[in-house]
């Protein structure tokens, strides 16, 4: 975390990542540093997140994800003092013109896979989480 001027977290919410992003992570990042978390809610410590850009040591912070969604509104995230800093989505992020078309496209192709026996191209690990 010391050597990135963006943080970017695509980790899956799993016991091993939860508060991955945590106060110590967050306090390693150079000044003005840019983090970014797009994977499960659970493995950024949103209380961390609230607290570096309070010290100003983040530069920007944007957040597709939260612990608990959609987000409370008593987090502190929502107070204003972030302003610009901070840009928050609604787990939507990933929505784009094509969206849809490679949704049905990577569906269609896990079952074309199930139904002739082959793997599929999104398996899912359900001991690992994800």
């Amino acid at each position: 975390f010391e050597q990135c001027d963006v943080v970017v977290c695509t980790l899956p919410g799993t016991p091993d990542t939860r508060h991955f992003g945590s106060p110590a992570e967050l306090a390693a990042v150079p000044p003005g540093a840019i983090f970014v978390s797009l994977g499960r809610g659970i493995a950024v410590d949103e209380a961390a997140v609230d607290a570096a850009l309070r010290r100003g040591t983040l530069g920007g912070v944007a957040l597709d994800v939260f612990e608990v969604e959609p987000l409370p509104e008593s987090s502190p995230l929502w107070d204003p003092v972030h302003g610009e800093r901070l840009l928050m989505t609604a787990h939507n992020a990933d929505y784009t013109e094509t969206y849809f078309r490679e949704g049905w496209r990577v569906w269609r192709s896990n079952l074309d896979a199930f139904r002739s026996g082959k793997p599929l191209a999104t398996p899912v690990d359900i001991g690992a989480g994800y």
